[in-house]
């Protein structure tokens, strides 16, 4: 198998069958399979996979449980059954729009062994609380080629942007079945392989809603997630990217940290202090499995 689609999925009944026309409109010269996780949806979702499962067997392989695992789990056991060469990642409430975009993706990374990934430009089709915007995500990037400092900065890489080469020896270490989120410490890790190759055609649509998984991890709740995850690489790659994720970390904390709370013009001095007191705990609680 060349390419797998690794394709997790809860609650998407109004969104599903879009993501799955649109891999399966894909036009290529190397086979394809779809692997869908299902996390045992409350709504119509799992009934809409199995139907495009029975319609495309072979094609299609639907990993279904008997009860809600979580997006961590439901991502790590289907992210396991993705034989290919190849991995793309799509969630069930995104879609691609450009037919050729496996193919172009899957071109640039046969013809340059030295890049891990490939990712590409998307439309944003925001809908929360009511109101309803779209947008570019990415008027003009300063580059096209990104290493781990980059991944490492402010988030540019939309998920059902990214494709991957699904290496053998590829490990998953143990710190990343607790982080929340799945891609971005796939992405860190993929990072040390290969650089990442940015295509500025937009080729899907990432959407943003009131029920997306998102919307649940915001303020102190997102600090920690990504505090837990870049502090949990940094131990991984020994503190080399240190100073890096240092300024992750305040970038996290200034932007989702309640206004009343972390005023814009705090003194430097006790930033810093709040940074490092925040970096030794969640390090302590690292090292003693306690997260």
């Amino acid at each position: 198998m060349k390419v797998s689609v690794c394709m997790i999925t809860y609650n998407h009944e109004n969104f599903i069958e879009q993501a799955l026309e649109s891999v399966l409109k894909q036009e290529t010269d190397f086979p394809v399979e779809i692997v869908i996780g299902e996390d045992f949806s409350k709504d119509r979702t799992r009934e809409i996979c199995h139907d495009y499962a029975t319609k495309y067997p072979g094609v299609i392989k639907l990993i279904a449980t008997e009860h809600n695992v979580g997006m961590q789990k439901n991502f790590f056991r289907t992210y396991k059954e993705c034989d290919g060469k190849y991995i793309a990642f799509i969630e069930g409430d995104d879609y691609w729009t450009d037919p050729l975009k496996l193919q172009k993706q899957i071109n640039f990374l046969e013809s340059n062994t030295d890049f891990s990934a490939c990712l590409h430009n998307v439309l944003i089709k925001s809908f929360r609380n009511g109101v309803e915007k779209e947008w570019i995500m990415h008027e003009k990037l300063p580059k096209d080629t990104f290493d781990t400092e980059d991944v490492l900065g402010p988030w540019f890489i939309p998920s059902p942007s990214f494709v991957f080469v699904n290496y053998p020896d590829f490990e998953i270490p143990d710190w990343f079945f607790n982080c929340t989120y799945g891609d971005l410490p796939i992405m860190l890790l993929l990072s040390l392989r290969g650089k990442f190759k940015y295509l500025p055609e937009v080729m899907g649509v990432y959407r943003l809603h009131d029920k997306g998984f998102t919307t649940k991890h915001m303020g102190y709740d997102k600090i920690i997630v990504m505090t837990y995850i870049y502090q949990s690489f940094n131990i991984h790659t020994n503190y080399k990217f240190s100073e890096r994720i240092r300024e992750s970390v305040i970038y996290e904390i200034t932007r989702h940290i309640p206004k009343d709370i972390f005023d814009k013009d705090l003194q430097e001095s006790k930033k810093n202090t709040i940074i490092e007191r925040g970096f030794q705990k969640v390090k302590r609680l690292i090292q003693n499995d306690k997260i």
